[in-house]
């Protein structure tokens, strides 16, 4: 999970291309994070640190972990939690990067807190984004300013990213949310949620790439946004807002769904609609929910 926010903030800043990222989180599903990086994402070492481990390596017939703690770099405490954690995904597109001569050492662990500075985030929530919590990745990049029902969109946007992770792509990633009033898509998916306030929720991409996620929640191969394709685009969000009405109703508040809708060339003229690109393997998709209309 942290492996494709870090790497659209590469992306961001300019640092690799979209072809690159797209290979580099291919190879680093196969890849091991050694201890010096998962020491520097720590905060336990430097790079320099490391380095000098990783020379003194060379000298010595002793494992990294045993030269950390003869050279006072780690405890035996410190060493035993990064063991722990080795196998964890959060790190590997970074080892990966390091393992491509893409970036050294030193280059990643100056973007990991740049990464951290850009964000704000503290160590908790660093923590806590590493660890893939939806809700942390959700507060980070999600701000809808002074809108009163910010907490409202952000469970619904947390479902909806958690849903696509699960049936989707487990390689998802999302970006800033953007405030729109006019946009264009080749095909936009509807459906409102009617209750004390009226939420008007949607998702939308290219043709090529609604077709790829439709196959993927229906586990056939489509070649094209046929009927069957585009129930099952209308089924994902049916599925997707029914448990977001069982959430609320936990909290007291009662909903009901209207049925959902797939228009063709759809144009969006309304007021203060938002939109939450989701970044998935087969394109962009955009997620989007406002009070006013989708229309």
């Amino acid at each position: 999970m942290f492996s494709v926010f870090f790497g659209q903030f590469l992306l961001n800043q300019g640092v690799i291309d979209g072809k690159t990222l797209g290979r580099l989180l291919e190879a680093s599903k196969q890849t091991r994070v050694k201890l010096g990086v998962l020491a520097i994402n720590s905060g336990l070492m430097t790079a320099d640190n490391v380095n000098r481990v990783n020379e003194l390596q060379g000298q010595k017939d002793m494992k990294f972990g045993e030269i950390a703690i003869e050279e006072g770099f780690l405890t035996e405490p410190e060493l035993g939690l990064l063991l722990s954690v080795q196998e964890s995904e959060q790190l590997k597109l970074s080892q990966t990067l390091i393992d491509e001569k893409v970036m050294t050492l030193e280059e990643v662990d100056k973007y990991i807190r740049l990464y951290r500075e850009t964000y704000s985030l503290s160590d908790e929530e660093f923590d806590a984004l590493k660890d893939g919590k939806a809700s942390t990745i959700i507060d980070t990049y999600l701000n809808f300013g002074n809108d009163s029902f910010s907490s409202l969109y952000k469970e619904y946007i947390t479902l909806f990213f958690k849903n696509v992770l699960r049936f989707i792509d487990s390689s998802v990633h999302l970006d800033h949310v953007e405030t729109i009033d006019h946009r264009q898509y080749d095909f936009i998916i509807k459906q409102d949620i009617i209750g004390p306030k009226r939420v008007y929720t949607g998702f939308a991409a290219k043709t090529d790439v609604l077709i790829k996620v439709a196959g993927q929640y229906a586990d056939e191969a489509f070649h094209s946004l046929d009927d069957y394709a585009q129930d099952a685009l209308g089924e994902f969000l049916n599925m997707n807002n029914g448990l977001y009405l069982v959430n609320l109703s936990d909290y007291g508040v009662e909903m009901s769904l209207q049925i959902q809708t797939i228009q063709k060339n759809y144009v969006i003229e309304s007021n203060k609609v938002y939109c939450i690109p989701m970044y998935t393997s087969y394109g962009r998709v955009d997620l989007l929910i406002s009070l006013n209309p989708i229309a």
